[in-house]
């Protein structure tokens, strides 16, 4: 079943009660946005968050559960964003152009999303693609929730998944290859182009289901 909007959404992570591993997570991500993953180590990390190789270690057995946990972290803070962005926004297909565009552009002035992509695309790649499940199905998930709860059941689940992993995936495929000759330059054509190509996914959706 899709988890509906009206259901706690993932909250921007902003406090915690361990808040030492907020202070590693904050650390971690500053550290690769100024140096990269590979040439970052868990003791740069340590000196940067001021706490002890031994303390992260502790909540993150190595530096791959540790990057893993930044870029899930990274993602549930865009969630968060992107919920508060499509709050007011009164459609179904206007929340889904809407929340297209937003996405786009959060993800092409992301600070370390652009940073991976330069100069370690090595490093990134697995966590959007062979081993992404979790982060497309996090993403996945959420758009199809927000849509269930704004389409009042007049939409199979397996429908909206669907078109949420389209959509999703479609993100993934600008934001990996962003050369393209589709004009995505500006909020506008993102707009347009999401209302020409994704509105009638959903639409066809809705056929379907029926």
């Amino acid at each position: 079943m899709i988890r509906r909007a009206t259901e706690p959404m993932p909250e921007r992570v902003v406090a915690n009660k361990d808040r030492t591993s907020i202070a590693v997570l904050d650390a971690a991500l500053r550290q690769f946005e100024l140096f990269g993953i590979t040439c970052s180590t868990m003791e740069d990390i340590a000196r940067r968050a001021r706490r002890s190789r031994m303390t992260i270690y502790r909540r993150f057995p190595d530096k791959a559960r540790l990057v893993e946990a930044v870029i899930l972290r990274e993602l549930r803070n865009f969630l968060a964003d992107l919920e508060v962005h499509i709050q007011s926004v009164a459609t179904p297909e206007e929340k889904l152009i809407e929340g297209f565009a937003f996405t786009l552009k959060a993800v092409r002035s992301h600070l370390l999303l652009q940073r991976l992509l330069e100069s370690e695309p090595e490093m990134l790649l697995p966590y959007l693609t062979t081993d992404g499940a979790p982060f497309i199905a996090t993403a996945r998930d959420f758009l199809a929730g927000h849509l269930a709860h704004e389409l009042d059941g007049d939409y199979a689940d397996a429908e909206l998944l669907s078109v949420a992993e389209i959509v999703v995936r479609l993100i993934l495929s600008f934001l990996l290859t962003p050369q393209t000759q589709v004009g995505l330059d500006d909020r506008e054509q993102m707009r347009v182009f999401a209302l020409r190509y994704l509105a009638p996914i959903l639409q066809g959706a809705a056929q379907s289901a029926r």
